[in-house]
């Protein structure tokens, strides 16, 4: 081998990865992949009058929640009774209301504009490859760049951490719009956030299942205790009006198991039972899966 060719060689192996190989392997790789530790159901709407399905993506670990939100995105650009795509920037997008325990917003260090300007949002494989290496591996900085890329519109974090600053941001994405960013303590700051806007465009909710964990950290378990079957029920009412907004609104559900934080990937399976329970007759992904008759 040449002096030159092993030069080529070795420029190719970044961190023990082979990119040529990587190269003809993502070449074949099926548009409809989902991406590592993920994967998708369609369920119908739950107000029975609205006709469009709703994409469920489940996540092993929360920052592949992006995947969903870019799919959205592009279903919603897509006006089918033009036969057109909207443009990009002037595409309207579903807020996010999101439960967790921690604070996976992020900042202005996770928006790497080159790198996202080049990411083909159509290109779902290319988006899930985003995922697992672009975006931050701890799994608490993936919200801004969505933002950035106008995928999500105004961001309402019900976060039980107790660390943070200000209450509120506000955010431009790459066409200079301003996202506004709210920290709630509970739901009931995200409706009285809600109700004051002047339109409301669709929802996506997405849930960290340790956000069904209690509050203080038990040392020797490194995770907080599950909250009692009861409590997970009492907070999920459909009867409630956060839930209901929430529920007439929706474009979509992502839902992050994150087992490392709930006790055990037992545990988490455990709380999306739960929060099945409080909403659907049949399972997800099970044939006839369906909603429980909460809206009319």
């Amino acid at each position: 081998m040449s002096a030159k060719a092993g030069e080529i060689n070795r420029r190719r192996e970044i961190k023990g990865i082979n990119l040529s190989l990587a190269h003809d392997v993502l070449r074949r790789v099926h548009r409809y992949l989902d991406p590592p530790g993920g994967c998708q159901t369609f369920i119908d709407h739950p107000v029975p009058s609205n006709r469009k399905a709703v994409t469920v993506g489940i996540v092993l670990e929360h920052r592949f929640a992006f995947y969903y939100w870019i799919k959205c995105k592009q279903d919603l650009r897509y006006d089918s009774s033009a036969h057109r795509w909207i443009p990009d920037q002037e595409f309207v997008p579903p807020d996010l209301v999101t439960l967790d325990w921690h604070n996976d917003i992020g900042g202005e260090c996770d928006i790497i504009q080159d790198e996202l300007r080049r990411l083909d949002q159509r290109n779902e494989a290319e988006v899930g490859l985003f995922c697992w290496a672009g975006l931050r591996s701890l799994n608490d900085g993936h919200v801004f760049p969505a933002v950035w890329l106008n995928a999500i519109g105004d961001v309402y974090a019900i976060v039980k951490q107790r660390e943070w600053g200000q209450d509120r941001e506000e955010v431009a994405d790459r066409y200079g719009k301003k996202h506004k960013i709210f920290y709630c303590r509970n739901p009931a700051k995200f409706l009285k956030e809600r109700s004051k806007k002047d339109c409301s465009p669709g929802l996506i909710w997405d849930i960290d299942l340790d956000f069904f964990t209690r509050f203080s950290k038990v040392a020797e378990r490194g995770c907080c205790p599950a909250l009692s079957d009861d409590k997970i029920a009492r907070f999920l009412d459909p009867e409630q009006e956060w839930v209901r907004e929430i529920l007439w609104n929706l474009e979509a559900i992502t839902i992050a198991l994150e087992p490392e934080y709930t006790g055990g990937l037992s545990k988490s399976l455990h709380i999306l039972g739960q929060w099945e329970k409080a909403f659907f007759a049949k399972p997800l992904f099970e044939k006839h899966c369906s909603w429980r008759p909460l809206l009319g």
